[in-house]
């Protein structure tokens, strides 16, 4: 119901616990611990019993009393679940191509997801005026906050922050892990890397990581802004979603070929 898009206890529920919603916080851990358990024989004992507790502690009851009693604590569970899986996995899996698979699957995952929450406050706020107000301040503050950006934001930046100055941080400061630069560049080295052992095949999928690199690359943060922020976010998801699909298609369905996955 439109009704609902006003009310913030509705948009959290669904985006938290409807489990008919793909992109709610339930599905993802739901679907994490699945897929966990089809490959149980590749992934650490380890990865397993965290991704296990995690489920149980969400749906047995502690999570979901927090979640009513302290909302922030809740979420910031999640998040520090989230960190606790990538750490562990890389920490006990052997680093061979699963883990290289995985690790392929966040850093594209976290272009993406980088650029969609950019997207959403950029078309908010508005191209930023010389001059912004406290408010509009804030709420780029806020964006920093939500990629956990804040702090490596200050550390880079001495002056007071701009909106173009954290757009151009987010998108392509090279040694923040949630830029988007930073994370393409790690999907580079994983694809190159999975490439070592089967160099016959994912050729197009890496060349198609350059040239999205080059393009973000390109020009200083004014040229970005003068060249539409919406339109090279837009570009960097559907080239993400796209390389995606192409690398389903070349190492996940044997009987796609390379060309056609490209379609």
């Amino acid at each position: 119901p439109e009704d609902a898009l006003l009310d913030g206890e509705a948009v959290q529920r669904y985006l938290t616990w409807d489990q008919d919603n793909p992109v709610s916080l339930v599905s993802a851990a739901y679907w994490s611990r699945e897929n966990a358990r089809t490959i149980r024989e590749v992934i650490s004992l380890e990865l397993w019993e965290a991704l296990n507790e995690f489920w149980h502690w969400l749906m047995d009851g502690p999570g979901k009393r927090l979640y009513r009693s302290d909302r922030e604590a809740f979420y910031s569970r999640f998040k520090e679940m989230a960190a606790l899986t990538h750490g562990v996995a890389s920490a006990t899996m052997l680093h061979e191509e699963p883990l290289t698979f995985m690790q392929l699957g966040w850093h594209l995952e976290r272009a993406q997801q980088t650029a969609r929450i950019v997207d959403i406050k950029y078309h908010t706020l508005g191209p930023t005026q010389a001059l912004e107000t406290p408010l509009e301040a804030a709420q780029w503050l806020a964006l920093l906050r939500s990629c956990s950006a804040t702090e490596p934001f200050y550390k880079c930046h001495r002056e007071s922050p701009t909106g173009p100055a954290i757009v151009d941080f987010l998108l392509r400061y090279p040694s923040f892990p949630r830029s988007i630069l930073f994370s393409l560049r790690a999907a580079l080295v994983d694809l190159q890397r999975i490439r070592t052992a089967t160099p016959d095949r994912g050729g197009e999928c890496e060349q198609r990581v350059k040239e999205l690199m080059d393009y973000l690359k390109q020009g200083d943060s004014e040229d970005i802004l003068e060249r539409g922020v919406h339109n090279t976010l837009t570009r960097v998801v559907d080239e993400t979603s796209e390389i995606c699909n192409l690398l389903h298609g070349i190492y996940f369905d044997p009987s796609m070929p390379e060309a056609s996955a490209a379609e």
